[in-house]
């Protein structure tokens, strides 16, 4: 899913250099107005879309790369493949997270599942301390802190090895502690599609004539509420505390930037992945289609400016999000301080055109919620 956004990103380019010479509003409108009339989406028909139709096929495939990576730990401790493909498979299971998790809404914010299961920076001290108390299963893991485990003490644990990983009898206690800390993530990627599976079978709408109508309004208000503002969250999260935090205290201590994951093509994989699932939720593949059924398909961001008849606004959201592709298409293979910060300038432009415009546009106030994140 990220190579295939990934190869999308360079025919963008011709389109973002047309319209810096003819201007960027004009350009835009006339080669994404839709051709057909959108209709307008409650928000009962934008969460059936989210819960029904976008998140289950998500959970589904992090729940099977969780599992996956516990068999592939397992493997590794026996010495039946070795340190690069068990790594393969642990960034395949993080990216599968993180597109199911970015933006995190319903069962992810309620389980608080990224403080549960990708908290970083990672504390080897905490590490080093629950690999001497020799936990056995996971009822002795809960009581091992978050940053001493889940995907970030699963990478530290593999990154510190040798060659050979965490193979051989002076590795046992370790690559057990690995496929522990494997459990743990699989254990909460089938929680949370059981959950969601769980949403996908709620209907939404609302009986008018019924006793709890009052209750059923206000909860439906909150949940659209909550995805409009963990959409922003989302793209925060990635933008500050993950790409440009790092720069902004490495050139206050005069030291190299440390970034979430331990290599810079792990950062870079990882971000793009939230990248792509952050704008699937922005766009519609594309806006002169067939607009989303309502209560059959998921009905994204652009598509609620449409059918709210915010025609120029669409236009402009779009422009932002495909000036956003170019700049993180810019993050190359070796790390660029320059292209990050780049990067970060126009995730930037994003946040300010989402809480100025888009939010109030979708009838959303905004809020910081700290239900969730690091």
């Amino acid at each position: 899913m990220v190579m295939g956004q990934r190869d999308s990103w360079p025919r963008l380019l011709p389109g973002l250099l047309l319209a810096a010479s003819l201007g960027w509003a004009n350009v835009a409108l006339a080669q994404s107005a839709p051709r057909l009339a959108f209709p307008y989406y409650t928000a009962e028909q934008a969460l059936t879309g989210l819960y029904a139709r976008q998140l289950p096929p998500r959970a589904q495939a992090f729940d099977v790369s969780a599992q996956a990576l516990v068999q592939a730990t397992q493997a590794h401790c026996q010495g039946h493949i070795g340190k690069d493909a068990l790594h393969a498979q642990w960034q395949e299971t993080l990216l599968s997270w993180q597109v199911l998790a970015t933006p995190a809404v319903g069962p992810l914010v309620q389980r608080r599942s990224q403080r549960q299961i990708d908290f970083w920076p990672v504390r080897p001290n905490l590490i080093d301390k629950a690999l001497k108390s020799a936990p056995r299963n996971l009822g002795d893991m809960a009581r091992v802190g978050t940053p001493a485990k889940g995907f970030a003490g699963f990478e530290y644990l593999l990154a510190e090895s040798a060659a050979a990983g965490l193979q051989g009898e002076a590795n046992k206690n370790r690559c057990a502690y690995a496929v522990l800390m494997a459990q743990g993530i699989a254990a909460e990627a089938s929680a949370l599609r059981a959950d969601v599976d769980g949403l996908a079978q709620r209907d939404w709408l609302v009986d008018e004539e019924s006793a709890d109508v009052e209750t059923r309004l206000a909860q439906t208000r909150a949940a659209f509420a909550e995805w409009v503002n963990q959409w922003l969250g989302g793209l925060e999260r990635l933008r500050w505390p993950q790409m440009e935090q790092p720069l902004v205290k490495a050139q206050t201590a005069g030291k190299p930037p440390v970034f979430p994951r331990q290599d810079w093509a792990d950062n870079l994989a990882d971000w793009r992945a939230q990248w792509a699932s952050l704008r699937a939720q922005a766009l519609l593949d594309d806006p002169r289609a067939v607009p989303p059924v309502p209560g059959q398909a998921f009905v994204p961001l652009e598509a609620l400016l449409y059918g709210k008849g915010q025609v120029q606004l669409a236009a402009r959201w779009r422009q932002a999000i495909t000036a956003a592709d170019a700049a993180m298409a810019g993050l190359g293979a070796s790390y660029s301080g320059a292209d990050l910060e780049a990067a970060a300038r126009q995730l930037k432009e994003l946040t300010v055109l989402y809480q100025q415009q888009v939010a109030a546009a979708l009838d959303v106030p905004l809020g910081f919620s700290d239900a969730d994140g690091d």
